[in-house]
């Protein structure tokens, strides 16, 4: 399976040295512990969105649960 999530480049400001690197980081702790081998790849574009390729429809709709958790909980990881 692989993720991808672009994050408008609008945004990038809030986050830690203007790099995604964080984000991705918190991603990869949290899917690959039930997902391993999973590709990730994070980056600033010009809008925000989430791809999940070569998994099923349940693991896609898991994917994007682990995904709106983890950014709603951004104020707890993000400043680190």
């Amino acid at each position: 399976m692989r993720v991808e999530i672009t994050i408008d480049k609008r945004n990038q400001k809030q986050f830690p040295n203007n790099e995604v690197t964080v984000v991705e980081l918190e991603l990869q702790k949290r899917l690959l512990k039930k997902y391993p081998g999973t590709g990730i790849r994070v980056r600033f574009s010009s809008a925000t969105s989430i791809s999940v390729t070569g998994g099923s429809k349940d693991q896609t709709a898991a994917v994007n649960k682990i995904v709106e958790q983890m950014f709603e909980e951004s104020e707890e990881w993000l400043s680190k």
